[in-house]
């Protein structure tokens, strides 16, 4: 928590001078003021924009917001001589809840206003915006929210430089309804309760669907839609609200999977807004050569258009969002088998070989091993249906986590990196537990040989956390978005598949005919097993100098020398020097603990440790959804690395894979821009973004196109795998 606080009070002091907002957050969504530019001119207008970002699920409301629900507004306090205008509202989606339908936005978004300033404001002073801001947010339940919002802009003789979130305003822009050359000819027909819509468009469009959204509140039946296709232009047949009058003219807006091109050509629209007459007629008849258009999919139809950021369709089948129960539990049980091969847990595999061997040639060797076996497994088990629990108890109070999260703490990273070297030290033979060790606790663990196992199931679990094994990813994406029941159970599985090899092997024990008698070697074993411990050191110091700077690790790897003095005094025949020792040992720790002083690498490199390590000569940008959104409505194909430094499979596809010049050339023949999401430190976008997918862990890769669904790449890439799917761009 003293991370968080850190990271907190350093971002605040690199926030510009002239742009200071404060968000309301709520567990549902977060919302703020923000401003296109850094600075506003008298007599001048300027943008500034209500920010929405939702948690996965919820929604809030468009100007006209369908069956039920209303929009979000803001009640100002102005300062004399400032007025803001209505916000221009970005095309919405339709989200089905049960048997109503509504208009609103899921993911983030921006509400743009634009403000007008007097002429007598003074260059060199500040200028503050506050209002009260309401909304409803809703998921299976409603909630009405509200919290007050200001933005502070300072006043220069002329307007400011982009802001940071002026990417925000520029995919506001881009889904603002509009009209397009080639698109019109509007016009509405009423008939009783029928309403009939015409459009046209170029000869050369040809939509596959759309949608309609009339403007004005309960107006039409939002759940009653049919669309068709004519030699002439699209028809929509909408159901009047049963007692509405229609109006005059109505006001409306349309969207379109594939958006709207141009007569001339040019990037698609993606979405028209009209104004058409409104006739009353005898009766509603289709022409007889109207096609009828397939309805789109509530979420889908929309989200190509619409969709926030961090709200993409997706083309990868294995989403959260397709699983069931069982689909979920069967793909945990095969991810946790598999995770046992990443290389995060091959350190913890020194341990069980170690106990197999040690087992062999015993008189009760069989049932010893069986038993550490079952005792093993539930150590893992019980220690996944921990790691699940905290999980959702951070969920459930708002927090923004993943799995793996405990190690973006350095101080969680520090002392998984002391247990490891005290590991590897016993293994060495520069100490044994049990010259501390009361006799009380030797006895009993004498009498209960499956305290190590289960112990030793624990670590790894621990050790296993920052590693995503092939199915495992949708698996948790899955448990995070269901009941604590359900999520339970998915833990469980991954552990069982984690735990089942060990238990196989233990229980079937013959294969240990083949190893020698027990002798000399065994101890060489022992010792030679201490190395992958310290290899495991080193990453973790090396995941610390990520989060940390150069000054705390260089102390951290001073803690660890003072560490193994104090190890080397513990394995001393004198008691009062073991305990020396100790206290050496626990001082050590202490003084090299490595959250005081240290200052988030995020803070010096803001393209992260994980943007810089091992690209070779690959130009790698920092991820954030403005950025992707911008890229792709520039035409521009994106390729998202979701990585951390602690997350050992994601450091091995980059290196093995990313890395590689064929994969290079790939990505420079199909112009695709580059972006990483660094999440060795705690980012809440970045989780967001990852729950979108549905998942909860890194690695994940997403590939984005212009006018295509999010494609998601396995965990583990091949150099095959990626060049395939660049090559359908």
């Amino acid at each position: 928590m003293r991370l968080v606080a850190l990271s907190l009070i350093t971002s605040l002091l690199f926030v510009p001078a002239q742009l200071l907002a404060a968000a309301v957050k709520t567990p549902h969504a977060e919302v703020e003021l923000v401003a296109e530019t850094t600075a506003v001119a008298p007599g001048t207008s300027a943008r500034i924009g209500l920010s929405i970002k939702h948690a996965p699920h919820w929604h809030t409301y468009w100007k006209n917001p369908g069956d039920a629900g209303y929009p979000a507004k803001v009640t100002w306090q102005l300062p004399p001589g400032v007025t803001v205008g209505e916000f221009d509202w970005p095309a919405p989606k339709r989200i089905p809840t049960g048997p109503i339908v509504n208009f609103g936005y899921e993911g983030m978004i921006l509400l743009p206003a634009q403000i007008e300033l007097p002429a007598d404001l003074k260059p060199g002073t500040t200028l503050e915006l506050k209002g009260q801001a309401e909304w409803l947010v809703c998921k299976d339940v409603c909630i009405p929210e509200d919290g007050p919002v200001r933005l502070t802009l300072a006043v220069a003789a002329t307007p400011g430089a982009s802001s940071v979130h002026a990417p925000r305003f520029a995919e506001a822009d881009r889904l603002r309804p509009r009209a397009v050359e080639g698109w019109g000819n509007a016009k509405v027909e009423t008939s009783g309760r029928d309403l009939l819509v015409h459009f046209s468009g170029p000869a050369s469009a040809q939509l596959v669907g759309f949608d309609i959204f009339p403007e004005p509140e309960q107006i039409t039946e939002p759940t009653v839609q049919s669309t068709y296709r004519t030699p002439s232009g699209y028809l929509a047949k909408l159901k009047l609200v049963d007692g509405a009058t229609p109006p005059a003219e109505l006001a409306f807006v349309v969207t379109a999977p594939e958006g709207f091109t141009p007569a001339g050509g040019g990037e698609p629209t993606p979405a028209l807004r009209f104004v058409a007459p409104v006739t009353t007629v005898a009766a509603i008849a289709l022409p007889g050569d109207a096609m009828p258009l397939p309805a789109l999919a509530a979420k889908d139809a929309s989200e190509s258009v619409a969709r926030g950021p961090s709200a993409p369709t997706l083309a990868d089948t294995s989403t959260s969002a397709s699983l069931g129960l069982v689909s979920a539990l069967a793909l945990a049980f095969v991810g946790g088998m598999i995770l046992n091969l990443m290389p995060c847990v091959f350190p913890v595999l020194s341990l069980k070989i170690l106990s197999f061997a040690q087992h062999h040639g015993q008189n009760d060797g069989a049932r010893a091993m069986r038993a550490h076996g079952i005792v093993y497994a539930a150590g893992v088990v019980v220690s996944f249906l921990g790691l699940a629990g905290v999980l959702l108890a951070l969920k459930a109070a708002g927090n923004a986590i993943g799995w793996g999260f405990q190690l973006q703490e350095p101080a969680v990273v520090w002392i998984l990196a002391t247990i490891f070297f005290l590991i590897g030290l016993n293994l060495m033979g520069a100490f044994e537990v049990g010259q501390l060790a009361p006799s009380s606790v030797l006895s009993f663990t004498a009498k209960h040989p499956g305290v190590d196992a289960f112990a030793t199931g624990v670590l790894a679990v621990i050790a296993a956390s920052p590693c995503t094994a092939p199915f495992m990813g949708a698996a948790l994406g899955f448990a995070l978005t269901q009941s604590a029941g359900a999520a339970l159970l998915v833990f469980a599985a991954l552990g069982v598949g984690m735990a089942i090899p060990y238990v196989l092997l233990a229980w079937f024990p013959a294969w240990l005919d083949r190893l020698p008698r027990p002798g000399p070697w065994m101890v060489s074993l022992k010792q030679a097993l201490a190395f992958p411990m310290f290899l495991a050191v080193v990453w973790l110091l090396w995941v610390l100098a990520q989060q940390v700077d150069v000054d705390r690790t260089a102390i951290a790897l001073l803690g660890l020398v003072g560490l193994a003095f104090g190890a080397w005094l513990i394995g001393s025949a004198r008691p009062i020097v073991r305990w020396g020792g100790v206290a050496a040992a626990v001082a050590a720790v202490a003084l090299a603990w490595p959250v005081e002083g240290g200052a988030p690498q995020a803070t010096a490199n803001p393209t992260g440790p994980a943007t810089t390590a091992g690209t070779l000569n690959m130009s790698w940008a920092p991820w954030s959804p403005e950025a992707v959104a911008s890229a792709t409505a520039a035409g521009k194909p994106v390729f998202v690395d979701y990585t951390a430094a602690w997350c050992v499979s994601c450091q091995a596809n980059k290196r093995f894979v990313l890395s590689r010049e064929d994969v290079q050339a790939a990505f420079t023949s199909k112009g695709v821009v580059l972006m990483r999401a660094d999440w060795t430190n705690k980012d809440p976008r970045i989780t967001e973004s990852l729950k979108s997918f549905g998942r909860s862990g890194v690695p994940v890769y997403a590939l984005h196109a212009p006018g295509k669904p999010v494609e998601l790449l396995p965990e583990l890439l091949t150099p095959g795998l990626v060049k395939e799917a660049l090559a359908r761009l």
